[in-house]
């Protein structure tokens, strides 16, 4: 059973010696190699060396990952099939992640190979594929998603997109995938197309793949997005900035917490004080998610950042935090 880790990042660049370690630590049972896909640029910041462990800059020799001047992201997930051929990552298993998904519990089993199975569980419905007003699967993406490799080689094949796409392959075959499953076919909350959106449909239509949900791992969103937007907290910043930014993110990003991306940066040394910090203005899942972290974080994080873990959830456990999503 060989399993290939595949994260796409270039923000952050401090927080990938922690991520590095904790997917070791979760995979250190099995037989696996991880991919880390990013940028020349963040590339220059990042010092880890192992030989389980591959850096990828280039989707291809002659051609370069391209960033938004103005938004800052980079579609990396739009190079995945060229990826994967040109550096033969050939494995039996892909394990698909987020740079913000932590471990907390090891590693136990495959699935089935029809069978998806996700080491965390989303809440809510967002972007679940609907057959009428049934739920035909949950939503399918890269937040600790092990996928047999043989139903992403047939989603490669089949010239499923992996990146963005204005028009999925839905779209361009309707009346035959409604027709074949005899209702209107959709996607729950539906906005825009995004990463995966198009291998998710797939899953759903083509493959008619099972989901097996088992909860060992904690998504600490924001650390990325914060970097990308408001560089300036990066290493450190004032309560009074603190409040604004979390005022800006919680009108577009509900879902973010600014205290979250704080003891994150603090636990990585990016920070070096945040005693400054009204930890009692955090959501109460801030806490909740960190203690989960804190079980086993001695385990593969550093002594001196499992003290400023430590540190962060003293400062959380002195107030209630407010209640959150």
């Amino acid at each position: 059973m060989h399993i290939a880790s595949i994260t796409m990042t270039h923000q952050f660049p401090d927080g990938i010696d922690l991520h590095v370690r904790n997917l070791k630590w979760f995979l250190n049972a099995t037989d696996y190699h991880i991919y880390i896909i990013t940028s020349p640029k963040a590339l220059k910041k990042i010092n880890i060396k192992d030989e389980r462990l591959t850096f990828i800059t280039k989707p291809t020799p002659e051609d370069e990952f391209t960033i938004n001047p103005q938004t800052g992201f980079i579609n990396f997930w739009k190079w995945f099939p060229a990826i994967v051929k040109h550096y033969k990552i050939s494995p039996e298993w892909f394990l698909f992640m987020e740079q913000d998904l932590w471990f907390f519990e090891k590693f136990d089993c495959v699935p089935e190979p029809k069978t998806v199975k996700t080491f965390y569980q989303e809440k809510g419905d967002y972007h679940n594929v609907m057959l009428n007003d049934q739920v035909l699967q949950p939503h399918i993406w890269e937040g600790t998603h092990l996928i047999s490799a043989e139903v992403v080689n047939r989603a490669i094949d089949f010239n499923i997109g992996f990146g963005y796409r204005g028009k999925s392959f839905l779209d361009r075959n309707r009346e035959h995938y409604e027709r074949l499953f005899g209702g209107k076919i959709s996607i729950s909350m539906w906005t825009a197309a995004e990463t995966w959106t198009e291998f998710s449909l797939y899953c759903a239509l083509e493959e008619r793949v099972g989901l097996d949900e088992i909860e060992k791992a904690v998504h600490l969103q924001g650390a990325e997005t914060v970097h990308r937007r408001y560089p300036q907290v990066y290493n450190g910043c004032s309560q009074e900035l603190v409040e604004n930014i979390q005022e800006n993110i919680q009108n577009e990003m509900p879902y973010l917490d600014i205290y979250m991306v704080i003891a994150i940066f603090y636990i990585a040394g990016n920070w070096k004080d945040c005693k400054h910090i009204k930890w009692e203005s955090a959501n109460s899942w801030v806490k909740r998610d960190l203690h989960k972290i804190a079980r086993t974080a001695d385990q593969w994080m550093t002594k001196e950042e499992h003290g400023r873990l430590l540190e962060v959830l003293s400062h959380l456990d002195k107030g209630t935090g407010r209640s959150g999503l």
